[in-house]
């Protein structure tokens, strides 16, 4: 007998437990979370959000709130390499490289062409509140941090699943039709034979999280982070850093310092020891700093056999792990949770049958490994930068410091080596300008009906994304205008798991056909016709930019999914289109039983 029944147990507080949470509450779905940590995560890991999980946390309305806490875009355009932060020696303080990155300068302009969103810089210990308080509100009781599933075991209708309350020792059980696993593959997938596949986890990274006033020094107002090399070699010869706020730019006062160490190295990790690394490696002898926390990691690139086993789901870390390059880690977390939302939803609340949630594992097992491999290349590439720069692993002091020189030289052989760094350095944007990677990525197969059309090429370096109405898709962005006022096409898909048909401006027998079809199978289906004429009421096209991008004509249709992915597309209507539409509906909601009189 349990003590409490609800649909759906998420397992894990962190950001992808939390998001999860939030969608799940504006799908109308009732849920508890439960998390061991008495609070939210007090390191500032992850900190990049990318141009589509801002989509998504803007249509589950809290990319304002973000926005406001986070680095505004003039303060996150480039990405710097230094020979040292301060110093006052002849290779000290030198500019290496600076590569415009997220989405400013240079790729300013394909950015916001491609998203309603810019991408933007908040650290996980400010993210993670943010996230709760949106949850709590959402989910009144049902989030518990400083709960801990101590055990679970399924059976063909759900999950029972012991919950201890660390703080009273008070232990009760929990039925859930379904549990999500969003606990950092802690437990989880283990307990259920699920394998992590992949490499890594032979290099020691060291994180300090620290407070110091370094206006003075730092590279630049636009600079987000600065990675160095040292002239002098020693244990530690590369590292980062990444400004974390509150404020930013040069008035910030929050920094995450990143280092390696050689393996078998056993590093000081006490508060004075750190804190002399730090003044040592920013050759700031002087500087008045706190430190906040040291945390220890070690990158792997991992994926998981299997994203369901019965009915449990595994997501974000629990499902895939990267190295931070390129920031997919918790940006790929949100999107787990993004597709499985709208799909309990759907199940849980009887318009779907629970094939449905098949599509899960179809849709973002593949996208994970393209995501885990790119993070791991990109993590690499670095090595590359070394190389280009005439530093191998190894060598001499004296040799890497003649080498700098020789690249700062006025001779002719300097000017090829600055040439050779430069062109080396910008390989590093398959981490800084990822556009493709961070929003072309698509499905395949899942909750869709494929046409017979190829995917787009792809940019092998993964910066050039260009937008399709393919189903599988996202869906591309662009500006209508409706009573004056902006909206995107991404906005047209509210948070509580409609669909929305996109149509022409021969939009009549779509509507007709649309009205039928959502009444036979219990959805919600908004038409939307786009007219480019403005005298005419609805939607307009007025800037041309739908017209670029939709790929269909004037009587044709794009049915848009509740996580704005494309499920289908009708390129020209016809006399069976509103068969086709309600065919559709019914391979992804897997219902046999539907009838639509007239169609």
């Amino acid at each position: 007998m349990s003590d409490s029944e609800v649909p759906v147990l998420i397992v894990g507080g962190g950001g992808c437990g939390l998001a999860a949470s939030v969608f799940l509450s504006d799908m109308g779905v009732e849920h508890l979370l439960v998390e061991r940590r008495e609070s939210t995560s007090v390191l500032p890991r992850a900190h990049y959000l990318n141009q589509r999980t801002m989509e998504i946390l803007r249509q589950h309305g809290i990319a304002e709130d973000v926005y406001r806490a986070s680095a505004p875009p003039a303060n996150m355009e480039e990405v710097v390499w230094r020979t040292s932060l301060a110093g006052d020696g002849p290779l000290d303080a030198l500019d290496l490289h600076r590569i415009d990155a997220f989405g400013g300068g240079a790729t300013a302009a394909a950015y916001a062409a491609d998203s309603p969103c810019p991408s933007t810089n908040l650290p996980q210990h400010r993210l993670e509140p943010l996230l709760l308080r949106h949850a709590e509100e959402r989910a009144a009781g049902g989030v518990r941090f400083h709960h801990t599933m101590e055990e679970f075991t399924q059976d063909e209708s759900g999950t029972s699943a012991r919950v201890t309350d660390r703080a009273t020792g008070e232990q009760r059980t929990v039925r859930a039709r379904y549990l999500l696993a969003a606990d950092g593959g802690r437990s989880i997938g283990d307990s259920l034979g699920v394998e992590m596949d992949g490499e890594g986890g032979a290099l020691d990274v060291y994180s300090v999280h620290f407070s110091a006033d370094l206006a003075e020094w730092w590279p630049g107002d636009a600079v987000l982070m600065t990675n160095f090399v040292d002239p002098d070699g020693g244990l530690i010869s590369r590292y980062g850093m990444v400004a974390l706020g509150p404020r930013w730019g040069l008035e910030c006062r929050e920094w995450a310092l990143h280092f390696h160490l050689p393996p078998e190295t056993t590093p000081d990790l006490g508060t004075e020891a750190v804190t002399a690394t730090v003044r040592g490696l920013l050759k700031l002898p002087d500087l008045d700093l706190t430190v906040h926390q040291v945390s220890h990691y070690r990158p792997e690139a991992v994926v998981a056999s299997s994203f369901r086993v019965g009915g449990v789901f595994l997501a974000g870390d629990a499902a895939h792990r990267q190295p931070p390059a390129t920031g997919l880690g918790l940006n790929s977390a949100i999107q787990d949770a993004h597709n499985i939302a709208w799909k309990l939803g759907a199940v849980l609340g009887g318009g779907a049958d629970t094939s449905l949630l098949d599509t899960y594992e179809a849709e973002r097992l593949p996208v994970a490994h393209r995501n885990v491999d790119w993070a791991m290349y990109a993590f690499r590439n670095h090595a590359v930068i070394h190389a280009g720069l005439g530093i191998f692993p190894g060598q001499p002091p004296e040799t890497t410091r003649a080498t700098i020189r020789a690249l700062f030289s006025g001779t002719p052989m300097g000017e090829t080596r600055r040439a050779r760094a430069a062109e080396v350095f910008a390989t590093q944007r398959v981490e800084y300008q990822a556009h493709d990677i961070e929003i072309g990525h698509y499905y395949r197969t899942g909750a869709l009906e494929p046409d017979s059309s190829d995917p787009p090429p792809r940019d092998p370096m993964g910066c050039t994304y260009r937008p399709v109405t393919r189903p599988g898709h996202r869906l591309p962005h662009a500006w209508l205008t409706r009573d004056g006022n902006r909206v995107s096409t991404l906005d047209l898909v509210g948070p509580r798991g409609g669909y929305v048909l996109i149509t022409g401006p021969s939009a009549a027998g779509w509507v007709a056909a649309g009205e039928r079809i959502a009444a036979a199978h219990g959805v919600t289906l908004k038409v939307v016709p786009v007219d480019a004429d403005p005298e005419v009421g609805g939607y307009h096209d007025v800037d041309g930019g739908w017209s670029a991008v939709k790929e269909i004509g004037d009587d044709g249709a794009v049915l848009v999914r509740p996580d704005n992915h494309i499920a289908w597309r009708s390129v020209r209507g016809g006399p069976r289109s509103a068969e086709e539409l309600d065919a559709v509906f019914r391979g992804i909601l897997g219902r046999t039983d539907v009838t639509t009189t007239g169609s």
